[in-house]
């Protein structure tokens, strides 16, 4: 499984720095969702999803990010 970050308006996906592509697989993969939230957090964007890119059988999942309030920030269950 992959892990990426997704801008929601341009669907451009971090790859490092101030880079963005529209290949996933030339896309940064935070390999676990909490180093993704802090990333989140610190940078404090705005209007981006969590790709999740699953291998068998291959489909991708995508969940909007609401708000990410702190570097500490975990998202709770409902």
């Amino acid at each position: 499984m992959k892990i990426l970050l997704r801008d929601a308006r341009k669907r451009l996906y971090f790859r490092r720095g101030p880079v963005w592509t529209s290949n996933p697989e030339a896309a940064f993969d935070f390999q676990q969702a909490q180093e993704l939230f802090q990333f989140v957090a610190r940078r404090q964007l705005r209007d981006v999803e969590v790709v999740l890119i699953l291998e068998n059988p291959h489909r991708l999942e995508v969940v909007a990010l609401e708000s990410v309030e702190s570097p500490n920030w975990v998202p709770q269950a409902a």
